[in-house]
């Protein structure tokens, strides 16, 4: 198999390379506007709306992704299911243009990314980057956001340039498919402790406790987490959705939990935890949602300045989680 082109180079890209950007909904718009500030961008989108909003930023538009390979040197890819990733990038290797690398943020299966780059390296065209993101639309709009990459250590290095324009804890775990894989261990620790969290939360409940005070104390117990000290932030998430109001906006909360368990099976692991709170993620956001609204618990709750997440009651007269404290 032949390498694909300038993959031995890892000369980083300078500020007057062009990206395209391939998606721009709840990820792929923060983040592309975050690039914007260093690179300058041309945007692809199916919605045109999505697409005007960019252009009003300052990014150019490009009337198809044949034309956007013919412009750019590298892309970054946000849609949200491995279908479409695999569509774009197909395109792309019909007709790869100047495009070197081709960055992937989307959250899909190892397997998809894997497979992809092995297409790319065959046919010799570009380097494929797998490089979710994780901490949501706002950190990745402030170029704070936390990324997880895989690929061939010449093509990230060249491109990192790039990932620092949208994020700020920036980890390369391995070869293609390494960052996919850790999205899905994120996804799976942070749906996982939600879901347990929402029970904790019936149970105080039925006893008397609220939810502020659950949140109170538990940072003071062994069962701290970052999900009870941001507690809100999925309820949030959830309400703000692009598919808020919509059956397929529980179906996107169900996703990631459902590809670990399908990536894991792929090489022969069982995650029978994982497998059974996958079933459950729909049910339970449901539930909660109708919770929320019977209570008037809708509401905005106080978020932290310096990660953009929600702070749990006790936390709320700082101002500040402790680990996001400005030192004196």
């Amino acid at each position: 198999m032949s390498n694909p082109s300038g993959s031995a180079d890892a000369t980083p890209y300078s500020t007057a390379t062009k990206v395209g950007s391939v998606g721009l909904g709840d990820m792929g718009g923060p983040i592309t506007k975050a690039i914007l500030r260093r690179f300058p961008i041309i945007a692809f989108d199916l919605r045109q709306e999505a697409l005007d909003n960019l252009v009003a930023a300052g990014a150019q538009s490009a009337a198809s992704l044949h034309a956007l390979a013919d412009s750019c040197e590298v892309a970054v890819v946000t849609v949200v299911t491995d279908k479409q990733v695999e569509t774009v990038v197909g395109e792309f290797l019909a007709h790869p243009g100047k495009l070197r690398d081709v960055i992937i943020c989307s959250t899909i299966l190892p397997a998809t990314v894997i497979k992809l780059h092995e297409k790319a390296v065959a046919a010799g065209s570009f380097n494929v980057i797998d490089a979710p993101v994780s901490g949501g639309g706002e950190k990745a709009e402030k170029g704070i956001i936390s990324i997880l990459v895989g690929g061939d250590a010449a093509a990230v290095k060249r491109s990192w340039p790039i990932l620092e324009a949208f994020g700020k804890d920036i980890f390369h775990l391995g070869p293609a498919g390494a960052g996919a894989t850790g999205k899905l261990i994120t996804n799976m620790m942070s749906l996982g402790t939600n879901m347990l969290l929402l029970e904790a939360m019936q149970l105080g409940d039925a006893y008397g406790i609220t939810e502020d005070s659950v949140t109170e104390f538990l940072p003071h117990t062994t069962a701290d987490s970052r999900g009870i000290r941001t507690w809100g932030r999925y309820d949030r998430m959830r309400r703000s959705h692009t598919l808020a109001g919509t059956p397929a906006m529980y179906d996107i909360f169900a996703k990631d939990m459902k590809i670990a368990t399908k990536a894991a099976g792929q090489r022969g692991v069982i995650l029978p935890i994982a497998a059974a709170m996958s079933s459950m993620i729909k049910e339970k956001a449901r539930a909660r949602d109708k919770l929320l609204e019977e209570r008037g618990m809708t509401g905005e709750t106080q978020r932290c300045p310096v990660c953009t997440l929600e702070l749990s009651y006790a936390y709320r007269k700082a101002g500040y989680h402790p680990e996001c404290m400005p030192k004196q």
